[in-house]
């Protein structure tokens, strides 16, 4: 596996898992969906612009 196809799946497993924990935690902490939900789908966006600019550098070169 090259690097950039492994920080993408680490980026895909930080995503879906902050938003499981954030569920999770919904007894425990009163706004833990909210932030949980938040920051997995601001890791899913960084990733799917990380992604694009590798597809991109890829076709240019």
């Amino acid at each position: 596996m090259r690097k950039e196809q492994g920080i993408t799946v680490i980026l895909l497993m930080l995503g879906i898992s902050s938003i499981s924990l954030g569920m999770a935690l919904k007894n425990v902490f009163e706004y833990s969906p909210i932030v949980g939900w938040l920051l997995g789908t601001l890791i899913l966006i960084v990733n799917s612009i990380y992604t694009g600019q590798n597809i991109k550098k890829k076709s240019n070169t």
